[in-house]
């Protein structure tokens, strides 16, 4: 992800539980939606944009919290009282691969349902992580973006996005956001819509394993 002056970002392999960051078709669409207005800026690194401007694109986006459209969990059977909810914006599905090569959105958000930390996730307590999607050098990468229980930017975590070959269907017609468990860790997971070439799900770790430089 660029960053300003001499600074440049370096991705790490991942080596712990990924973040899966997918896409799902559904029958059922979403009524009327519309993309919404793309960021004024085109990527969010260590530094920019400022917390005030990156708060006020939050403000504008909406999630789906019903219960086809989104997931709430526990972490796994050894954490029963870390709760995730997961939710995806209203109209992810709407974003193509070529606009986030311009610019990047968040396309979904974790909500702590807990008074307990997920470092996992970047999740404060009572707090929720965005997350926002971009391309850098021709490859997607993200971006954790923390907040507190009053919505104030706490940190930004990279992380790193690899394309998996599943099959899956080219038209999506809804948001939707899933939390899975993970079939070879048996920890879990997250997987949510979101634009990822050639339409199969994007992986990425949620331990930050990237880090600026």
């Amino acid at each position: 992800m660029g960053t300003s002056g001499s600074q440049q970002v370096t991705w790490l392999t991942p080596k712990v539980v990924p973040l899966l960051v997918g896409m799902l078709g559904s029958p059922v669409s979403v009524v009327h939606a519309q993309a919404s207005k793309p960021p004024s800026f085109a990527v969010v690194d260590s530094a920019r944009p400022s917390d005030e401007v990156l708060r006020a694109y939050i403000h504008t986006l909406s999630f789906l919290s019903d219960h086809i459209s989104s997931d709430q969990r526990m972490l796994d059977p050894a954490h029963s009282n870390l709760i995730l909810r997961l939710e995806p914006v209203v109209d992810n599905y709407l974003v193509t691969e070529p606009q986030l090569r311009v610019a990047g959105r968040i396309t979904a958000r974790l909500v702590n349902r807990g008074a307990d930390s997920i470092s996992r996730f970047a999740l404060e307590p009572k707090g929720t992580t965005y997350l926002w999607m971009q391309y850098v050098g021709g490859y997607p990468r993200a971006v954790l973006i923390s907040t507190d229980s009053t919505g104030a930017i706490r940190r930004r975590v990279p992380v790193r996005v690899s394309p998996e070959t599943l099959d899956h269907p080219r038209f999506i017609r809804q948001a939707l956001s899933r939390l899975w468990t993970d079939s070879t860790t048996n920890t879990m997971v997250v997987a949510m819509c979101a634009p990822c070439p050639p339409w199969g799900w994007c992986r990425a770790d949620s331990l930050g394993t990237a880090a600026w430089d």
